[in-house]
């Protein structure tokens, strides 16, 4: 790894310190995956173009800069280089030789046309990781096509399992088409890196936005294999489980979430429809899935007489799971919020989502930084030496 010495005094260095990153990747599914890395220690390079990532005119804006490009490309350096320029492609596999991970998220082609691809990025360096992220991948009849989070959730199957019976197919109110891979992303190129201890060899990611959103279909997708009817849209419903939704109460809706014969006789008692839980239509999981819209009358019934509040402390007094619907200002804001640390605030004053991951050596975030900011230290940085091919790196 591109190990600095004074990392052998640090009595509690951050889980990747040492490790360099390229992050030559834009927008979403790659920034977030560097992002991850950044936030547990490691040294990311943003390697934009002269014009900088498109998300920097994205809004809205903290003090001129745009808070989405911040969030992402937070404890990151950028530096600028002309992919198109001899010098600039130079400039990249020098630092190349000298890092552990390249992250990017090209159209696949590209970068094989300028000359370097992971495969032309790695006979440099050996060592190399390059983490790839593609909406169909490097191989395949799809391959070079475009993709953005709506086109993955549209072909992945998630929008037709999401919204309402009677209505359209819904797209995930989150880019999850991007969250998703980049989350696979950190994780294979951690992986990766522990691998590369023992051979002392890199590898190449191929990681898809539609094979990521696939992969995380759960029981959906193992009905959609495996059972009789192909799932549908439901709701707020779970296609398994009932009562689990949202329900109405005097003054809003509250979720319930029932999963077991045991949760289900708590709810009863917490509700004092003792009765429910020795109706046969109610006596399992599958029957109550079956009769979910009965369920839901005599719930409501119930529910109509008592305001969120009054219900969510009696279930919470039997131990059953509920709570009331959060608007994302409220979520953000909220006791438990502040208890959690969800949301950090970077050195001048940028309030911004907090990593959930909390290990030792971890430090809070770092100010995205100016376009080009760091271009100062590339030669400094080619100054080091370069790892001796094969070199396994601890």
């Amino acid at each position: 790894m591109a190990t600095d010495a004074s990392l052998n005094k640090q009595h509690n260095p951050a889980p990747l310190a040492g490790v360099r990153v390229l992050d030559c990747s834009r927008v979403l599914a790659g920034p977030f995956c560097a992002m991850i890395l950044a936030d547990l220690g490691a040294e990311v390079i943003k390697v934009e173009s002269p014009w900088g990532d498109d998300t920097r005119q994205f809004g809205p804006y903290y003090e001129g800069e745009s808070t989405y490009y911040r969030l992402f490309n937070r404890s990151k350096k950028s530096i600028t280089l002309d992919f198109k320029s001899e010098d600039g492609k130079q400039t990249l596999k020098e630092l190349a030789k000298r890092s552990d991970v390249v992250v990017e998220n090209f159209r696949p082609g590209v970068l094989s046309k300028l000359g370097l691809s992971a495969e032309q990025l790695m006979a440099v360096n050996p060592g190399l990781i390059v983490t790839s992220i593609s909406g169909f991948g490097q191989t395949g009849s799809l391959a070079k096509e475009p993709a953005y989070d709506l086109v993955a959730q549209a072909m992945s199957g998630l929008m037709s399992i999401t919204g309402w019976p009677e209505g359209k197919p819904t797209r995930v109110g989150i880019s999850l088409g991007d969250i998703v891979p980049g989350l696979y992303a950190a994780i294979g190129t951690v992986s990766a890196l522990y691998q590369r201890v023992n051979t002392g060899k890199g590898q190449h990611i191929d990681l898809a936005m539609y094979d990521s959103l696939i992969s995380v279909m759960e029981s959906v997708g193992m009905r959609a294999l495996h059972g009789d009817t192909p799932p549908s849209r439901i709701g707020n419903d779970h296609g398994l489980s009932a009562p689990f939704s949202t329900y109405a109460t005097k003054d809003g809706d509250i979720v319930i979430a029932i999963t077991t014969n045991r949760m289900f006789d708590r709810l009863c008692e917490a509700l004092d429809l003792q009765h429910l839980a020795e109706d046969q239509r109610f006596a399992t999981a599958e029957n109550r899935s079956d009769y979910r819209e009965d369920l839901r009358v005599a719930l409501e019934a119930r529910l109509s007489d008592l305001t969120m509040g009054e219900a969510i402390a009696l279930f919470e007094e039997h131990g059953v799971p509920t709570a009331r619907v959060y608007e994302l200002d409220d979520a953000l804001k909220s006791p438990l919020a502040q208890e959690r640390g969800v949301v950090a605030t970077e050195s001048d004053g940028f309030a911004t989502l907090a990593s959930p991951l909390k290990l030792s050596g971890m430090t809070g975030p770092v100010p995205a930084s100016g376009l080009g900011q760091f271009n100062d230290e590339i030669e400094s940085w080619l100054s080091e030496p370069v790892k001796d091919e094969g070199q396994a790196n601890d």
